[in-house]
Parts: C-alpha cells; sequence; structure tokens
C-alpha cells in the first residue's frame, strides 16, 4: 500500500493532478478536493500525538497492537495520500510555463527531488517508513525494534530531509494548475511546519541525544541558518 500511494502521487503531481479520477464540479469540486487535501496533514499529525497512537492500537489484534503499531500508521497513511491524488476533481486550469527552458529542467528537479526523498527514506529505516517492521516484529514474534536516531546519510546534512525532499518536489511539478498551487501550497506547508511536531517528539524520546543533534545540525536547509 506503501509503494501504490507513492507512485499515484509521483503520477499524479506530474501531471498537476489532471489525471485524476474525481468527476465533481463547481462548489462540490471545491469542497470535496479541500477536505482531500486538508484530510491528509490534519490526520496525519494527530495520529502521530499520544491520542492517535492509542486508536491507532485499536486498528489490530490486541495482542499484536504494539508491534504493529507502525505498520498501522503507514496503512492509514497510505490510503489518506492515495485517496486525495486518485479521488481529486481536476479543475482543468493549466498554466504555461514562463520560460521554456522550465518544460525540460522541472522534469530533471521533479525526478531528483523524488531520488533524494527515497535515499532519507532509505536513511530513515525504511521498515519503518513503509510499515514492514510491525509485519517483520510479528514474524519474527519480537517486538518491533526500532533503528536508532538517523545521523548519517542525508540527515547528517539536515534533520529533516524527508519534508525537505518532498518540498522539492511539490515545487518542482512540470505541469502547474490551479489543482497543483493549492496542493503544493498545503503540502509544502505541512512540510515546513510539520518537524517543528517531529523535533518535539524527538526530544521526548531520545533526550539530550537528541538536543545535541539538533543543536548541530540544521533544520531543512543545509546551512547553519535554519536550526
Amino acid at each position: 500500500m506503501f509503494a501504490i500511494a507513492v507512485i499515484a502521487m509521483i503520477y499524479h503531481m506530474f501531471y498537476g493532478m489532471q489525471k485524476s479520477y474525481g468527476n465533481l464540479e463547481g462548489a462540490l469540486a471545491i469542497m470535496a478536493n479541500g477536505a482531500l487535501i486538508l484530510q491528509f496533514p490534519v490526520a496525519h499529525s494527530f495520529l502521530l500525538s499520544q491520542r492517535g497512537q492509542k486508536i491507532l492500537s485499536l486498528l489490530g489484534p490486541k495482542d499484536l497492537a504494539i508491534s504493529l503499531s507502525t505498520t498501522s500508521f503507514t496503512i492509514v497513511a497510505s490510503i489518506q495520500l492515495f485517496a486525495l491524488f486518485m479521488l481529486w476533481s481536476p479543475s482543468k486550469i493549466v498554466f504555461e510555463l514562463p520560460f521554456e527552458f522550465l518544460i525540460y529542467i522541472l522534469p530533471i528537479l521533479y525526478c531528483l527531488s523524488w531520488f533524494l526523498l527515497i535515499v532519507a527514506t532509505i536513511d530513515a529505516g525504511l521498515e519503518v517508513q513503509s510499515g514492514a517492521l510491525g509485519w517483520i516484529s510479528v514474524l519474527a514474534r519480537k517486538k518491533p525494534k526500532f533503528p536508532e536516531l538517523p545521523t548519517t546519510g542525508l540527515y547528517r546534512i539536515i534533520r529533516h530531509p524527508i519534508y525537505a525532499s518532498f518540498f522539492l518536489a511539490v515545487l518542482t511539478v512540470p505541469t502547474w494548475t490551479a489543482d497543483q498551487i493549492v496542493v503544493s501550497l498545503i503540502l509544502g506547508g505541512y512540510c515546513i511546519f510539520a518537524p517543528i511536531l517531529k523535533d518535539r517528539r524527538l526530544i521526548e524520546r531520545h533526550g539530550e541525544k537528541y538536543l545535541r543533534y539538533k543543536n548541530t545540525t540544521p533544520y531543512m536547509l543545509p546551512s547553519k541558518i535554519i536550526k
């Protein structure tokens, strides 16, 4: 499900959300699209909270709830993203790029952004990010062993490379439409501010170790400007 959701994101944003399958028009389309775009950041952030974690524990067998928590979270997030990108109702308002060279540059930058996101996901621990850790733990009949705090690879350069890479992806789409502007504004904004909450969670989880990492590694820009 995780892979399907990622493919849906890559494909539909490449075409500026014009290939999505929603068929609503007018006010109904605006309301439906608004609900689709807002449900992801709102629910995603909530499910990462303590209350959200309790709800996730109810989604699987009681004796496996803890082991499958990461899997449940990833499945829910994947369904959210799949719904957003598949059910969006296109406006059919397409903008021409202001410069011809962007026709060639943007697809390259878009692919590069997704490449960086994949690398960052691997650096963070592919088992956790894909939701596979839960089932691996269940099959091995042991508690999930979460990877250590990632500080190598892209995480050596910035603290939140997954968010940064996705932010680049929503800015470098090859096809710009009214729909894509909305998607880029909402999801791009989420990418900028959501890591603030993630920092807080990681401080609670790792304590002084994360504080030292936070003080020496920039937020999302590979510089000392943002910490």
